[in-house]
């Protein structure tokens, strides 16, 4: 087995692994970040409309607040909306040094393009990121898929995982910054890249953490749906000419009294739209239609964007639907992006706390930005007068053991990996949705069963298999998480709709749902939420 040594190992390569590895990097030390494709490739910043919630002149730090912990309903850790806050306009300067063009605006900024340019703002986010990550002296090593975080008397000291042509290795840190993406891909109607499939949370609840409030789930009204195109999102400024329609044609804004600005609306009213169109989906399809779009307007983003495909988006309506845009829940860290597990801190969608019960449009990026530089600094002063620990020969062959483990052509099923995700991100849709209740919960949790035996039998047969069967894992517990969350919480709170109990209901749930892994088995509890996190509704 390859070993690697280095000061700080950061996991995940999207705005918040990329910016905590340069921010680590300022103290002098080594920083080591990887990515399970190209470093900063198949991550959702690179999906992102790339827009930042921070206050300016124009959008008062009070404001954000107040706007942020109405979203939460009640669930926000108010220590860490109040550091997103504070931070936030630090952290714009931050990006700006590092070359990302921003543009004020009315709540906060967005990234600059030029004119006519069709390139996604995500990517427009990225791309001076991953320039001047290539100016420092961060090392990068593409194509690892981290398996497990190594645990050595308490800490947390290195990772293991293997290189994209399959071998083993382990990466030895004073400090690891996690900062691996949620897990919106485990449905099958999302807006995230396909890899999105919760490794980040597998990893942290194989080591002993603590999850909270996976079960708040954020979901978008308009997900392309065509099935020949990527599921991505039908993002915003749309044009006054562009309809919503019901398979029989008729505008489903003037039939559903949702009055007739599709901007307004995705502001004002996007949970009680999406969750609208969410029961329309289920027993019709839904269309966008910009055929009434005058010529001109294509030259502009986003409908430029669209111009550029093969498919005839001017010509006829497309399917779209509500599909899952972004996870509230994830690994405790506290104001400074540490977790509870020393030598580790965390960062960015992997991570709960800021969101609540539901996120704020804006927020996911600044969060990002923010806690990806606090992340950067705090684990570099952890890591700053640390030698590498001595590692018994015990332990050693304990990693070499399991390496062979999940190589070992062991007898098992020749099932597809692809099919049985695809049996998955179907099950999440249909059992653990936007509109949850107990029969259905309760039969997600029983189809689940069997895959999870499917997946315990798989024969990895190839290198990709063996990665997909991790993936698949991760998926799994997930989902698991999910349902059996959704299952406790007997209320309705933000993002989080149960249709047998369809009201807010404070004074029994007015608490966080802890998800840990304890000898494989999930052990869930609640935890009230203390003066000091709660938030106002």
């Amino acid at each position: 087995m390859e070993e690697l040594s280095t000061d700080i190992l950061v996991i995940g390569s999207g705005l918040s692994g990329m910016v905590s590895a340069m921010e680590a990097e300022k103290a002098g030390l080594q920083v080591l970040i990887t990515g399970k494709f190209t470093i900063g490739g198949g991550t959702n910043t690179n999906l992102s409309n790339g827009a930042f919630t921070v206050a300016n002149p124009l959008f008062l730090k009070e404001d954000h607040l107040r706007e942020t912990l109405t979203a939460g309903r009640g669930l926000n850790h108010l220590g860490m909306v109040e550091t997103l806050i504070e931070r936030g306009p630090e952290a714009m300067e931050t990006l700006r040094g590092y070359g990302v063009p921003l543009i004020e605006n009315q709540m906060g900024y967005f990234v600059g393009r030029h004119q006519g340019s069709a390139t996604l703002p995500g990517v427009l986010l990225m791309n001076p990121l991953k320039a001047k990550l290539k100016e420092t002296s961060v090392r990068s090593i593409p194509g690892v898929v981290i398996f497990d975080l190594m645990i050595y008397e308490g800490e947390a000291i290195g990772a293991f995982g293997f290189f994209k042509d399959g071998r083993p290795c382990m990466i030895r840190s004073k400090s690891i910054i996690l900062t691996a993406g949620g897990a919106g891909a485990i449905y099958r109607r999302n807006d995230n890249q396909r890899s999105i499939l919760g490794d980040g949370f597998g990893l942290a609840l194989r080591a002993g953490l603590p999850l909270i409030n996976l079960e708040f789930v954020q979901f978008y009204p308009f997900v392309m749906a065509e099935p020949r195109l990527h599921s991505f999102i039908i993002y915003p400024p749309y044009p006054r000419e562009a309809r919503l329609l019901d398979e029989k044609g008729e505008d489903l804004l003037e039939k559903l009294n949702l009055g007739t600005d599709l901007n307004r609306a995705i502001i004002t009213q996007r949970d009680s739209l999406t969750l609208t169109l969410f029961e329309v989906s289920r027993n019709g399809d839904i269309y966008f239609d910009l055929r009434q779009v005058p010529e001109e307007k294509w030259d502009h983003y986003p409908l430029n964007f669209l111009k550029r495909s093969k498919f005839p988006f001017r010509d006829r309506p497309f399917l779209v639907s509500p599909g899952v845009h972004f996870c509230m829940g994830g690994v405790e860290i506290d104001e400074t992006g540490k977790t509870t597990l020393s030598g580790l801190f965390a960062a960015g969608e992997v991570t709960w706390g800021v969101h609540g019960a539901n996120r704020l449009g804006g927020n996911a990026l600044t969060e990002c930005a923010v806690f990806g530089m606090l992340a950067g600094q705090s684990a570099s002063e952890f890591a700053r007068d640390r030698t590498h620990l001595h590692l018994s020969e015990a332990f050693k062959k304990k990693w070499e053991k399991k390496a062979e483990g999940y190589l070992k052509k062991s007898r098992g099923a020749f099932d597809p990996p692809t099919q049985i995700l695809k049996e998955l991100k179907t099950l999440s849709w249909k059992y653990a949705g936007l509109v949850r209740e107990e029969s259905s919960l309760r039969e997600g949790l029983e189809q689940l069963k069997r895959l999870e035996k499917r997946i315990e039998r798989i024969y990895p047969a190839t290198l990709k298999d063996l990665f997909r069967k991790r993936e698949l894992e991760n998926a799994a517990i997930v989902l698991k998480a999910i349902l059996e969350g959704s299952l406790l919480r007997k209320e309705s709170r933000g993002s989080f709709y149960r249709r047998d109990f369809p009201d807010q209901n404070d004074q029994e749930w007015s608490k966080n749902t802890c998800y840990r892994l304890e000898r494989g088995e999930l052990r869930i509890t609640h935890q009230p939420i203390n003066g000091s996190d709660r938030s106002s509704e």
